[in-house]
């Protein structure tokens, strides 16, 4: 015969809570009770009566106040507290915090809603819960009950912590069949839920299954049905005294598991009974064999396995133990919700991940970065105040990095990292941490807009490195060296290719009066104010932006001094191309008179493009001088006399406008006159 312990039984992290909290009262001098059973367990009752602590069933019952009074995990109404306090009792709060939060739940709906509650009516926890609710709550224990309810149109539905999640589903559907808008919150405790599975897990692997807890327990009734309904045979026990040896007479194997409030060590005292019973059915084998003086081979092993089964068995209660500060331990997710996970980090615990303490780096959600199943590492920060395990996964992703960050400081390795904001004196860099980039240290130079760099990703060097700082950034970086070292490489690469004639893409560097600088990849040359277009340029802000990218043509080089001169108005067309490609000879368009002479008007046609209105085609008429008909900046239309593109001429006409004019009129008339 083989025993196996469930990988989930016993204390849950809710009820060892409790029983800490009483432990700490052991030492008090004043005397504590306990209001009601701490928890359903007998075991867990004479231990605490044999240190002091006796149970009550109502604060009435206490007659040497003052006195401390033990709230149990199962929680009160808030009535109870405020009477508490009005008797002047010290009050201790070991309701679990998954009860309270339920308490919260109907708290706040129950002004809109009408509370069901899913669970037993004589249970404390469910007692409790209804005070909660201004003693209205409809408490429901069957899915058959639901059709005997007077069903609102608003009801919200929660469950006692300890009940059958698959009823509980079964009496949400019942409900959400006959209630206009229904509110379902799933209570049931992860801790039992987990236990449940484990146990089903087990049954499938042995022939008999024994559970272990207090006949009161409503977390072990319901965890003995859930063994009962796989079919296995399965013994609710409440020590190591109920076991009957004939309950194993044909099993091989043995499966145990314990309620949430079955402390450790009476689950300790059952393994090792059972430890002991393989023993001697070993020990009986191996005389049984002798007499017969028969060898099986299968059989050959059996007493080094019973050996070792004990050790397996304390092995398996180690694990129960409760994770101390600063463990780190790897577990598996649970449960996520928006602003924190639960893991399970093996054993009987369980612990919450706030949001705050999931990443390194903000986040909306948790269900954004882990979903349930996921195997994470965790790092154990302490026992909170309402007795949960309080974890956090950004402190063992820091160490991690820190570990990989002292190691690329101590080799002078280099590490990519995002610029995500500035601060006075540089800028904080996302390296896996933060990390500080000193503004001396952002370019080999000075850079004047920092701002610019948010968002981009760089290559850096660790310069300072401190774990162990508490103040300041513990990683300090650089570019400078990075940065002079890279340009070093392009310089030599642009002046072994770089030719005259050339044409480059370059980035606008700075604009000055007399030009732009334009970084060519490795070098800067200037592109002179002259040389930006075939017209004038007051200022070369006028046509282009610092940060813009232009193209450029190589005009000179000068290697020992290392310059370059650029050139874009090289590789425009001219002015004139463009005229010549646009108009032709007879169209008339609009220009500006930019100067007059004594022969006539010269009037812009485009940006670099003149043309010439004699005075004889400035009007229909004799005029003494220019000015007689036009004036400077006035818009004029023209009509193309001639086009010489060797000599950029052009010959205007405001006259033969004139002209066409007239005639088009003379025409229209002749044509009214032809019709009458």
């Amino acid at each position: 015969m083989h025993t196996i312990l469930a990988n989930k039984a016993g204390f849950c992290s809710g009820v060892k809570r409790a029983v800490d909290m009483a432990r700490d009262c052991f030492t008090d001098d004043r005397k504590w009770y306990t209001l009601g059973p701490l928890v359903h367990n007998q075991a867990v009752i004479d231990y605490l009566h044999a240190y002091g602590i006796d149970s009550v069933d109502s604060l009435g019952d206490i007659k040497d106040i003052p006195a401390g009074i033990i709230i149990r995990s199962h929680g009160v109404t808030p009535s109870v507290i405020s009477d508490a306090d009005t008797l002047g009792l010290i009050v201790k709060d070991a309701t679990c915090p998954l009860v309270k939060q339920v308490h919260e739940i109907v708290a706040s709906l129950s002004e809109k809603y009408d509370i069901v509650v899913f669970g037993d009516r004589d249970h404390p926890e469910v007692q409790a819960l209804i005070g909660w609710c201004d003693e209205q709550a409809i408490v429901v224990n069957d899915p058959d009950q639901i059709c005997d309810l007077q069903i609102s149109a608003k009801m919200a539905v929660v469950s006692q912590t300890t009940k059958d999640e698959k009823k509980f589903e079964r009496v949400v559907d019942a409900l959400k069949s006959k209630c206009p808008e229904l509110r379902v919150f799933n209570t049931i405790c992860p801790a039992t839920r987990l236990r449940q599975k484990a146990a089903r897990d087990l049954c499938s692997q042995v022939d008999v299954m024994l559970v272990i807890g207090d006949s009161k327990s409503s977390n072990t009734a319901t965890l003995y049905k859930e063994c009962l309904d796989t079919g296995v045979n399965t013994y609710q026990i409440q020590s190591s005294g109920d076991i009957d040896i004939k309950w194993f007479r044909d099993a091989a194997k043995v499966g145990i598991t314990a309620g949430a409030s079955t402390p450790d060590w009476i689950i300790k005292e059952v393994v090792e009974r059972m430890t002991e019973m393989e023993n001697n059915q070993a020990e009986t084998g191996k005389q049984a064999e002798a007499e017969n003086v028969v060898q099986d081979p299968v059989q050959e092993n059996i007493e080094g396995q019973q050996e070792e089964s004990f050790a397996k068995m304390e092995a398996e209660m180690a694990d129960f133990a409760t994770p101390s500060k600063g463990d780190i331990l790897t577990g598996r997710v649970i449960q996520v919700l928006d602003d924190e996970v639960m893991v399970d980090v093996g054993g009987k615990s369980e612990g919450i991940i706030p949001q705050r303490e999931m990443s390194l780096k903000d986040i909306d959600s948790c269900k954004d970065l882990v979903k349930v199943g996921d195997e994470i590492e965790v790092l154990v920060l302490k026992w909170d105040d309402d007795g949960t395990i309080l974890l956090s996964k950004k402190k063992v992703d820091s160490q991690k990095v820190l570990d990989s960050l002292e190691e690329y400081y101590k080799e002078g390795k280099t590490i990519d990292g995002t610029v995500t904001d500035s601060v006075k004196g540089g800028l904080l860099v996302d390296v896996g941490i933060v990390a500080f980039l000193p503004a001396s240290h952002v370019e080999d130079g000075y850079a004047r807009n920092l701002e610019e760099y948010i968002g981009r990703v760089l290559n850096f060097k660790i310069i300072e490195f401190n774990r162990n700082k508490r103040r300041g950034s513990q990683v300090v970086l650089s570019r400078k060296d990075l940065v002079a070292e890279e340009k070093n490489k392009l310089k030599k690469s642009f002046w072994e290719n770089i030719e005259e004639g050339q044409t480059r893409t370059g980035k606008i560097k700075r604009l000055v009066d007399y030009g732009a600088f334009i970084d060519l990849g490795g070098y800067e040359g200037l592109l002179h104010v002259s040389e930006m277009d075939h017209r004038r340029i007051d200022h070369p802000s006028d046509i282009m932006n610092e940060g813009d990218e232009v193209e450029v043509y190589i005009l000179g080089l000068d290697r020992e001094k290392e310059r370059v001169s650029l050139s874009r108005k090289k590789l425009l067309k001219s002015p004139w191309q463009n005229f010549v490609e646009k108009y032709n000879e007879g169209d008339v368009i609009e220009g500006t008179v930019v100067r007059t002479a004594p022969f006539g008007a010269f009037v812009e046609l485009d940006p670099g493009v003149d043309g010439l209105v004699h005075i004889s085609q400035l009007a229909n008429r004799r005029i003494e001088k220019p000015e007689d008909v036009v004036s400077i900046n006035e818009k004029v239309m023209v009509k193309i006399l001639s086009i010489d593109p060797d000599e950029k001429r052009v010959g205007l006409s405001i006259r033969a406008l004139i002209e066409d004019q007239e005639k088009e009129e003379v025409e229209e008339y002749l044509d009214q006159q032809e019709g009458e």
